[in-house]
């Protein structure tokens, strides 16, 4: 599944995600490995293609069960969904002509991280904060390298950009 990448790509991403492995064992997550098989099966429900990043970042770096100290909780692949159906389901609307779907959520999904997986953004990854005016997900923050290496530095600007300012609304 990994043809696509190019060698310094494929690199990157696996220096990324030891990385961020060692970060979750030294603070104590329970890390487990991701079966590749329930990946791929649970895809099957979800909309566009699973990006090949991703696919690796799960193969090297493994999955926590559980949140970090920060309250960031990487979803693992049977809890996966598209953006559009979460943010249906927690009664806000999505604009979004093109698919995304959600595989983080921060502080007991107070919000979303989205990894477009169609059109112009796919492999970027986007805040989803759940407004009324259903502007959902956010301008891509970066890549799912950017994402993954501002979330081990725990880089709040990059993080955190789009949030609505202080009296905007959500």
């Amino acid at each position: 599944m990994l043809d696509g990448l190019d060698c310094r790509a494929m690199a990157a991403i696996t220096n990324i995600a030891t990385q961020i492995r060692q970060h979750w064992l030294e603070r104590h997550l329970n890390v487990q490995p991701v079966a590749m098989k329930e990946l791929v099966d649970a895809w099957r429900s979800l909309p566009g293609v699973l990006p090949e990043e991703y696919e690796a970042f799960l193969r090297i770096a493994g999955l926590p069960t559980d949140e970090d100290a920060q309250g960031f909780r990487f979803w693992l692949p049977g809890e996966l969904r598209a953006t559009a159906d979460v943010l249906r389901d927690a009664g806000y609307g999505c604009n979004a002509t093109e698919a995304s779907v959600i595989f983080v959520d921060y502080f007991q999904q107070s919000w979303w991280y989205a990894l477009w997986v169609s059109g112009p953004w796919k492999g970027y990854v986007s805040l989803v904060l759940g407004t009324k005016s259903g502007n959902d997900p956010r301008f891509p923050l970066g890549s799912l390298e950017e994402f993954l290496l501002a979330y081990i530095k725990d880089d709040e600007e990059f993080l955190c950009r789009g949030m609505p300012k202080k009296g905007e609304e959500r």
